[in-house]
């Protein structure tokens, strides 16, 4: 055979009935005899001599044993081979040789189909073709097995034909049940089909079951499978491979293929490892809407998904964080006025919540139509989290709490509209939180409410960019008193913001509970020189003993005066002990700062807007 490589070793090649595929393919190619040492119980058969009936194990060791006495053992040395072992108990295999039924595989015909399928993600379409293209064999859909679907034929006694049942038999079990016809050649005598149908026989004709096929209705093809990773050889081949066997159809428009779940030490979960973690647990501990979050955000579609404790805490966490913007906001809301109408006129504030929160509803919407459902519990989350309950919310206080609020109607329309929303939209990921949620704000169930729509009105960028800046400008004054330690609730005695866009400040005096005036970005801030700051590096090394003394006299100069001598090219006179001494700009530092309207003020800048703060 070309494939034995006569330079290696003696240059034979052993064969057996059968090793391996190989096997197979020199017994079918050079017409070899079919010589069954092994049966169905394990042990040897008459052909092994005088070994017969002994199980394999102990065969091993008789026939070492007789080499030994005989004197025909030469070497004997410990080898690593890659051995087929059962991967549930690690016990080696051995082929039998037995008659198998078969389905024909028409490869081009499958790779066809599969392309007309939307894979998410697509690239799980390759593992698909990889291994169709990769396949010697077709299908060998019968199995040596006690349970399981079993195949409908009969072998005639008389003549050996095969007769296979007809529909109006079905079902039947062949071993049990007799035909209602005679063979061909006259005889009523039969011996039934023992061997049973392979499992994925019956899962690839899932698709076909849930359409209807052979009812009145049939409903296809499906719209969705959803399925493993490690099961697209198998379940996803099948599946595509029978249908279009039986309908000439593709068996679903989209298939979406999702990983393995791992155990804290990054194995597949197994119980033969031990990192098994019990939904039960789970959901006892922190109930199913925590564990749901982290199915969906744990990772990308087809990825696997490692199960972690921190994380089922910070979905808890963030349901936590959900109830408490949803008890502020029960506050001020009235269920008994939903829906709540929209005010003629909305704030900035409120007019770029609103903008967000669509942009919300359309990437969350875009994610959800691909799958994507980790990235879509994100974007939920960093809305709910950051840009409502950290951001509006602080924003708008003032005025929801305010009676008399010209915008409190704007603003509760908003929060209602808000929570409305998310509501609906996290409902597919907690429906039990989202129910309750709901339950607040509306009537009747979230579940029975349509999914939210894009208002492409309310996607104004010039709505956006106004709230953006008030936003950072309420950050960035916030952080201005954290560095300065002024409590967050102490106010200023005046904001000035220079810009010309027009900003409606009731919600930036709210939140900074400060006096805040607009004023033009031409308005010229003076620099002035507002202190001087001894160096005692310089001074220490000069003046030794009398150092501290030149310190004190240069922090009792006026920093304006000795800005003008410096900037002049002069030197500043100080008196210490009578005596008169003359300091260069290298003994001091002069620490300018601005004023408006002759009054020191602190500079902040948010996207190339001024702020000036008195404290």
């Amino acid at each position: 055979d070309d494939e034995v490589d006569p330079c290696f070793g003696t240059g034979i090649v052993m064969i057996c009935t059968f090793g391996d595929k190989q096997d197979v393919r020199w017994w079918k190619e050079h017409g070899l005899p079919l010589r069954r040492a092994i049966d169905r119980d394990g042990l040897m058969t008459e052909i092994a001599g005088k070994y017969a009936g002994m199980e394999i194990e102990r065969v091993r060791d008789a026939i070492i044993k007789d080499l030994k006495e005989e004197g025909l053992i030469y070497k004997e040395e410990r080898i690593e081979q890659n051995v087929g072992v059962c991967w549930r108990c690690k016990t080696p295999i051995e082929i039998l040789s037995e008659k198998q039924w078969f389905v024909r595989i028409e490869h081009e015909k499958v790779l066809d189909a599969a392309a007309k399928i939307r894979w998410h993600p697509d690239y799980m379409m390759v593992r698909l073709k990889n291994w169709v293209e990769s396949m010697e064999w077709d299908w060998c859909i019968s199995r040596q097995r006690l349970f399981g679907t079993p195949i409908p034929v009969w072998y005639c006694k008389r003549c050996g034909e095969v007769l296979v049942a007809t529909e109006d038999e079905l079902p039947l079990d062949p071993t049990v049940d007799t035909p209602k016809r005679a063979c061909s050649c006259g005889s009523l005598e039969f011996e039934g089909e023992e061997d049973v149908l392979d499992t994925w026989m019956d899962s690839s004709i899932s698709a076909l079951a849930v359409g209807g096929w052979l009812e009145d209705v049939f409903i296809y093809p499906t719209q969705l499978r959803p399925q493993g990773h490690d099961i697209i050889r198998t379940w996803a081949f099948y599946t595509i491979l029978r249908s279009i066997a039986l309908t000439g159809m593709i068996p679903w428009e989209e298939i979406v293929i999702n990983g393995m779940v791992l155990g804290e030490d990054g194995h597949k979960m197994s119980k033969s490892r031990n990192n098994i973690t019990a939904p039960e647990e789970v959901m006892g501990r922190y109930g199913a809407d925590a564990f749901r979050q982290w199915a969906a955000i744990g990772g990308s579609t087809g990825s696997d998904i490692m199960f972690r404790w921190k994380d089922i805490v910070a979905a808890s966490r963030f349901l936590q964080k959900l109830w408490s913007i949803l008890r502020f906001s029960l506050i001020h809301l009235d269920k008994d006025k939903a829906p709540y109408e929209r005010p003629q006129k909305l704030s900035t504030v409120d007019k770029w919540l609103l903008a967000r929160l669509n942009e919300l509803i359309e990437s969350v919407t875009a994610d959800m139509q691909s799958y994507s459902f980790d990235e879509a519990m994100k974007e939920i989350r960093s809305f709910a989290w950051n840009t409502l309950a950290d951001d509006y919310i602080e924003l708008v206080k003032s005025r929801l709490y305010a009676e008399d609020s010209n915008g409190r109607e704007s603003a509760l329309y908003t929060l209602y509209t808000t929570m409305d929303t998310l509501s609906r939209l996290i409902a597919p990921f907690m429906p039990f939180f989202a129910e309750e949620m709901h339950s607040y704000l509306n009537e009747g169930s979230v579940h029975a409410r349509e999914w939210p729509r894009v208002d492409r009105d309310l996607l104004d960028e010039e709505s956006i960019e106004k709230g953006e800046l008030v936003r950072r400008i309420v950050e960035a004054v916030r952080r201005y008193k954290s560095e300065n330690k002024i409590p967050l609730n102490a106010p200023l005695r005046r904001v000035e913001i220079y810009t010309s866009v027009d900003l409606d400040l009731e919600d930036i005096k709210g939140a900074l509970k400060s006096e805040v005036e607009l004023l033009n970005p031409d308005t010229t801030l003076e620099m002035k020189a507002v202190g001087i700051k001894p160096r005692m590096d310089v001074i220490g090394p000069t003046y030794r003993k009398e150092a501290r003394k030149v310190a004190d006299a240069i922090e009792r100069l006026d920093p304006e005066e000795v800005e003008r001598v410096i900037s002049d090219g002069g030197k500043v006179e100080i008196e210490v002990d009578g005596k008169l001494i003359s300091l260069d700009s290298s003994s001091f530092e002069i620490e300018m700062g601005f004023e408006s309207r002759g009054e020191r003020v602190d500079i902040l800048e948010v996207s190339g807007v001024k702020i000036a703060v008195m404290r």
